[in-house]
C-alpha cells in the first residue's frame, strides 16, 4: 500500500474541523494539526488512507474501535474527542493535541534514565492500560513513540484501537481478499504470541510495557538483530536479558519486575495490569526509589532519518506456493504505522522500505488469531533470496529512470542549440 498523502490545508471536514498542517505520517494515517471551529479549540485529527477508508469492514471495525477509545476518559489516555466520514469519504479522528513530546524523544536526549524516573513511567502506562483491560481493549502497540509526555511533564498513552481494528478488519471471515497470516505491531515490542499466533491480549501489552522499562533504563531495546525477522525471532525464542547486565545503578526488584513482565510465556506472565502495579509497588519499596517526574524533552526531531524496527509493522507469515508441510514463510516487515515527525506530537521514524514486498498473492490466507505458527526460523533464506529479488527490481528502476533523464537532457540540448542565439 502506498503512503497515505496529507490532506489539503483549509479543508474542513464535516462544516466543523479545519485540517491545518502535517504533524505526523504513517503507513496508515497522516496526522494534522487542526481546529474545532464549534468549540474554537486546537485539535489533532487523524485522517485515515483513502484505500482502507474505502474498505467497510475496515472502517467498521475502525469506527467501533474509536467509539471504544472514546470512552477511555482518563488523564493518562490521549482524549478522543470526534469520529467522522466527510462528504468525499474521508475517515478521520479527532484528537487530544498534545503540546510536548514522545518517550522517544526523551530518551534522545537523555539516553536512559534514572531508574526511579523510568519506574514512575512506567507505573502511569500501566495505570492507563489498566483502564483500557477493564474496559476490553488491547492496545497492541506499546512503545516509547505511543508514550506521550507534555509540556507539564503529564505521561499520556496514545493511539488505541487502530493497530486492533487493522488486525480485526484483516482477520473478517469471509472475505477473500483477507486471508493470510499477519501480525500488526512494532518487532521491537511484540510479544512472543503475536510473532507465533497473532495472539495479543493485556498480556502482550505488559510485555511491551516490560521491554520499555528495560530500554528507559538501559537506553536500547533488549533484543537486536540485522533485520526485523532476526528480532521477532529473538523475541520468540531469547529471553529478556536483566537491565542491570547493560547498566549500572539499576537495583536487583527492577531486574525481576522486567523479568516477571516480559516471561515468553504469558501463561507465567504478569497476570494483569493490576499485578504489575503491584509488583512496581513493591520494587519502589524495596529499592526506596522515589517517585521522579520526567521532564518533557526541550527539542524535537523530524524523522529525517530511519531508525530501524521501531515503526508499527505488519509481519507476513504467508506460506509460500507449494508450502512445505511444516513451517512458514518468515514475517515480511511492512511498515504500517504512525511516524510522528513533527511539533507537537512526535513518533519514531519509519523503517527503510527493503523489508516490503508487493508481489504477493491477492487470494493469500490471513491467519486468524488461534492458527499456529510452527516456527518462525524454517525459512529466513525465503526472505533474503525475496529481499534480493527486491533490490535488484529498484537498482533496474534507478538505472533505467537514469536512461530517460539522459536521453531527455540530451534531446533539450540538441533541441536548444537548433536556435540562433
Amino acid at each position: 500500500m502506498a503512503a497515505p498523502t496529507a490532506h489539503p490545508e483549509g479543508t474542513v471536514l464535516e462544516g466543523r474541523y479545519r485540517v491545518d498542517g502535517v504533524i505526523a505520517r504513517g503507513g496508515m494515517s497522516v496526522v494534522h494539526r487542526g481546529s474545532d471551529l464549534r468549540l474554537d479549540r486546537p485539535v489533532a485529527i487523524k485522517v485515515l488512507d483513502r484505500e482502507l477508508a474505502a474498505d467497510p469492514a475496515f472502517v467498521r471495525r475502525f469506527e467501533r474501535e474509536a467509539r471504544a477509545a472514546a470512552r477511555l476518559a482518563h488523564p493518562g489516555i490521549v482524549a478522543v474527542h470526534d469520529q467522522g466520514r466527510d462528504d468525499d469519504g474521508t475517515v478521520f479522528l479527532v484528537l487530544e493535541l498534545v503540546e510536548g513530546g514522545t518517550l522517544r524523544d526523551v530518551l534522545r536526549e537523555q539516553g536512559r534514565l534514572h531508574p526511579a524516573a523510568a519506574l514512575t513511567v512506567v507505573e502511569q502506562v500501566v495505570t492507563a492500560l489498566q483502564v483500557a483491560h477493564d474496559r476490553g481493549l488491547v492496545h497492541r502497540d506499546v512503545k516509547p513513540e505511543n508514550v506521550l509526555v507534555g509540556s507539564d511533564g503529564a505521561v499520556k498513552v496514545a493511539d488505541f484501537g487502530l493497530v486492533a481494528a487493522a488486525w480485526e478488519a484483516g482477520a473478517e471471515p469471509g472475505d477473500p481478499e483477507e486471508s493470510g497470516e499477519l501480525v500488526l505491531g512494532t518487532v521491537a515490542y511484540l510479544a512472543p504470541e503475536q510473532v507465533t499466533d497473532g495472539r495479543a491480549d493485556e498480556r502482550s501489552d505488559l510485555y511491551a510495557t516490560g521491554v520499555v522499562l528495560f530500554e528507559l533504563l538501559t537506553g536500547v531495546p533488549p533484543h537486536g538483530g540485522d533485520d526485523a525477522v532476526e528480532v521477532a525471532r529473538r523475541h520468540v525464542h531469547v529471553d529478556v536479558p536483566p537491565p542491570s547486565g547493560l547498566a549500572g545503578g539499576i537495583p536487583k526488584a527492577l531486574d525481576r519486575l522486567v523479568a516477571a513482565a516480559t516471561r515468553r510465556d504469558p501463561d507465567t506472565r504478569l497476570a494483569d495490569a493490576e499485578a504489575f502495579l503491584a509488583a512496581a509497588r513493591g520494587v519502589r519499596m524495596d529499592a526506596d526509589l522515589p517517585f521522579l517526574t520526567v521532564p518533557p524533552p526541550r527539542r524535537r526531531r523530524g524523522a529525517n532519518g530511519s531508525r530501524p524496527l521501531r515503526g508499527t509493522r505488519l509481519l507476513d507469515l504467508e506460506p509460500e506456493a507449494p508450502a512445505p508441510p511444516r513451517g512458514r514463510r518468515p514475517p515480511v516487515v511492512e511498515d504500517d504505522g504512525d511516524d510522528w515527525d513533527d511539533e507537537p506530537w512526535v513518533d519514531g521514524e519509519v523503517d527503510e522500505p527493503d523489508d516490503v514486498v508487493d508481489d504477493a498473492p491477492s487470494t493469500r490466507r490471513r491467519r486468524g488469531p488461534d492458527d499456529p505458527v510452527d516456527d518462525i526460523d524454517v525459512a529466513i533464506e525465503q526472505i533474503e533470496r525475496r529481499r534480493a529479488r527486491s533490490r535488484s527490481r529498484r537498482l533496474l528502476a534507478a538505472w533505467l529512470l537514469l536512461e530517460a533523464i539522459a536521453t531527455i537532457a540530451a534531446g533539450a540540448a540538441g533541441w536548444g542549440l537548433g536556435f540562433p542565439g
